[in-house]
């Protein structure tokens, strides 16, 4: 049987504690969202650590893992599920070794074939393909499905693959990824976040139903 792909949010970085709890456990209470990456608008670590504990337990209770792009140690001391790293480098090795194997070390920021397996040797818990560039500009899609496929089909490490609106989810659900990554297109979302989170899950269900009648089909 096709395994189902799950949601996986990116969240816009947190400024006000109360107003983005609200619209963050909005998103998770449904009990869709398998884990979402916070990141801060502060720099202060003493003050990202306070704001995540404000937030974490709540969204922890909805079956959500909590991700911080942050250091291990606002992780640790926040009490988060992990760590999400946005490329690879020296950051990605500091986060094994302070954080493993309690924690989640997830890695993005990939811009080649070689990073991601270079990365996958290592002890991490995903891989994140398709995210905008650091100048906000979109990787070219097709390329994001023809990499999430060839990584699913081939290696062991989970994978996230990230589609830019809503319309996208079924293709990365296609692919075989373990994970649809979303950002803008819940928190931007007419009728809120639940309700992109809803049609988010219905397009992965729709996917996963048409992947499974094709290996059927093939005999697979």
């Amino acid at each position: 049987m096709t395994n189902q792909a799950q949601i996986f949010l990116i969240a816009p970085p947190i400024a006000d504690v109360a107003q983005a709890l609200e619209t963050l456990d909005a998103a998770c209470s449904s009990g869709d969202v398998a884990a979402i990456v916070l990141s801060f608008a502060t720099t202060d670590e003493r003050e990202q650590i306070k704001q995540l504990k404000a937030i974490a337990p709540a969204l922890q209770k909805c079956g959500t893992a909590v991700l911080v792009a942050a250091s291990a140690a606002v992780a640790a001391r926040g009490g988060a599920d992990g760590v999400h790293v946005a490329a690879p480098g020296e950051a990605v090795d500091d986060a094994i070794d302070a954080l493993k194997p309690e924690r989640i070390v997830g890695v993005g920021g990939l811009r080649s074939r070689h990073d991601a397996m270079t990365l996958g040797e290592l002890d991490i818990d995903y891989l994140l393909f398709g995210e905008p560039y650091p100048d906000g500009v979109l990787p070219d899609f097709d390329v994001v499905l023809e990499r999430l496929a060839w990584w699913a089909e081939i290696f062991a490490v989970p994978c996230v693959g990230v589609a830019p609106d809503l319309e996208r989810v079924a293709a990365i659900a296609a692919t075989g990824a373990e994970f649809v990554g979303l950002g803008d297109a819940v928190w931007s979302h007419v009728d809120g976040p639940a309700a992109a989170i809803a049609q988010a899950r219905a397009a992965i269900e729709a996917a996963t139903a048409a992947l499974e009648s094709e290996r059927e089909a093939d005999g697979r």
